[in-house]
C-alpha cells in the first residue's frame, strides 16, 4: 500500500473513498472557463518526461500527450492542490483548478463556467474543513451523480496533523459552526466513507476552534494529502493504481527533500526572530513544523480591513515580542501592513502566497514545490536566517 511517508510518521492512512455526486469536466483557457492542467511531467510508463517549452496557453502537457489521452477529468479547488492531483495523475488525469491562475480561494465566487466543468468531471477534490464552502457546495449542485466529493483535510489527515485555531462564529471565510453545505441534494456524507460533515471527521480538542484549512502550507501534510490523492484516483481508476503509487512515492521524496532544506534553513534564524506575524492565518502549519512562534494574523477572518483597536493590538503585540519583520503577500494588498510595519519598525516583505502559484500557468515554475520554496526562502531571509540554499 502507498505509504504516508515515513518522515510523517509509521502509519499509512488507508484512505475510503466517498462516493457522492459529482461530474465530469475538461479545462478551458483563461477566456472562456476554467484553467486545465494535463498531469505533470510523468507519463504512463512513471518515467520523467522531457517537455518542449511551454505553450502560451494554459494547458501543460507532457511530450507524449499527444500520444495518451487523460482517463479521468478531474476539478480542484485550489491551485497547490490541483498540482498535487497533477504530479499523482501525470498523463492519465486532466486537471482544472476552480479557483484560477491568479485567484484567491478565500474571496473565489462561482462563475457560469465552472458549472459546466463541473458538470462533465469525474471527481472534484478538495479541503473540505470549511475552506471556500461556495466552491464546494456549487460542486455539490453540479458534479454528475456517479463521482466522488474528495475533501483531502478531512479523509487524508488526522487530528495529529491539523491545527486547531479557527473560531466557529466566524462571519468570514471559514464558518465552523455549521459548514454550510447542503446534505439533501444526494450527496452522502456520512456513509461508510467515514465522512461525517457535522464534525469535519475529526474529534475537536476544543469546540470553540476548529481546524485550520490552510493545511498544504505544511510540506508534511502535503505528503499525506499525496497519498491520499493516489487512493482516491486508484479507486476512479484502477488499472492506474500502480502508476498513481508509483508518482505518490516519487513526489513524496521530492516533498521531503524540500522539508529537508527548509528545516536546516530555519534553524539558522536567531532564537530573537522566531516570531511570525503575517497578513493572514494560513501559516500556523508552517510554523508549527520549523519551530516558529506564530504570534498572529492582521487580517480578520471577514477579509475586511482591521479596525484602529485591532491595529492598535497588532502594533503593541509586535513592539512587545520585538518581531522583526510583518509578512504581507500581493493576494491581499493592504496598507495597514506597512503602517503597521512604520510604527514599530518592523521590515515589511509583501511576497508571501498561500494559494496562488508562482509564474505563468504553463510554465516550470508554476508549481507547488516553487511555491512553498519560494515562501520558506522569504520568511527564513526575512526573519534573519540564512536562506541560501533556498536559492
Amino acid at each position: 500500500m502507498l505509504r504516508r511517508s515515513s518522515w510523517l510518521g509509521p502509519t499509512l492512512l488507508a484512505l475510503a473513498l466517498v462516493v457522492t455526486a459529482c461530474g465530469g469536466g475538461s479545462g478551458a483557457d483563461d477566456a472562456g472557463g476554467v484553467e486545465s492542467v494535463v498531469g505533470s511531467d510523468r507519463d504512463n510508463s512513471g518515467d520523467e518526461v522531457v517537455e518542449d517549452e511551454p505553450s502560451s496557453d494554459d494547458e501543460v502537457e507532457p511530450a507524449d500527450q499527444a500520444d495518451a489521452e487523460p482517463v479521468l477529468s478531474v476539478v480542484a479547488t485550489v491551485a497547490p492542490i490541483a498540482d498535487l492531483v497533477a504530479q499523482v495523475g501525470g498523463d492519465r488525469v486532466e486537471v482544472a483548478p476552480l479557483v484560477p491562475a491568479g485567484g484567491d480561494a478565500h474571496t473565489y465566487e462561482p462563475r457560469p463556467q465552472d458549472v459546466v466543468v463541473l458538470s462533465e468531471a469525474d471527481a472534484y477534490v478538495g479541503i473540505g474543513l470549511q475552506l471556500n464552502d461556495g466552491a464546494l457546495r456549487l460542486a455539490e449542485e453540479n458534479l454528475p451523480e456517479d463521482a466522488p466529493l474528495i475533501l483531502l483535510g478531512e479523509l487524508a489527515l488526522t487530528d495529529a496533523d491539523l491545527v486547531f485555531d479557527h473560531s466557529h462564529d466566524d462571519d468570514g471565510g471559514h464558518s465552523h459552526g455549521d459548514d454550510g453545505h447542503s446534505h439533501d441534494d444526494g450527496h452522502s456524507h456520512d456513509d461508510d466513507g467515514g465522512h461525517s460533515h457535522g464534525d469535519d471527521g475529526h474529534s475537536h480538542g476544543d469546540d470553540d476552534l476548529g481546524p485550520n484549512p490552510h493545511v498544504w502550507t505544511s510540506l508534511r501534510n502535503a505528503a499525506a494529502l499525496v497519498a491520499g490523492i493516489a487512493d482516491a484516483l486508484a479507486e476512479l481508476d484502477p488499472d492506474g493504481a500502480e502508476f498513481y503509487a508509483d508518482n505518490a512515492v516519487a513526489y513524496q521524496d521530492e516533498l521531503e527533500a524540500l522539508d529537508t532544506l527548509v528545516r536546516d534553513a530555519a534553524v539558522t534564524i536567531p532564537a530573537a526572530n522566531r516570531t511570525l506575524v503575517t497578513y493572514h492565518d494560513a501559516w500556523t502549519y508552517f510554523a508549527r513544523d520549523y519551530d516558529l512562534d506564530y504570534a498572529t494574523a492582521v487580517q480578520p477572518a471577514d477579509f475586511s480591513e482591521p479596525s484602529a483597536a485591532e491595529v492598535r493590538a497588532v502594533i503593541d503585540l509586535i513592539r512587545d515580542l520585538e518581531v522583526p519583520v510583518v509578512f504581507g503577500s500581493d493576494v491581499f494588498p493592504t496598507p495597514v501592513l506597512e503602517t503597521i510595519a512604520e510604527e514599530t519598525g518592523a521590515d515589511y516583505v509583501a511576497n508571501l502566497s498561500d494559494d496562488v502559484l508562482p509564474g505563468e500557468p504553463g510554465s516550470a515554475e508554476h508549481t507547488y514545490l516553487e511555491l512553498m520554496r519560494r515562501n520558506a526562502h522569504a520568511i527564513v531571509n526575512g526573519l534573519g536566517g540564512d536562506a541560501s540554499e533556498l536559492r
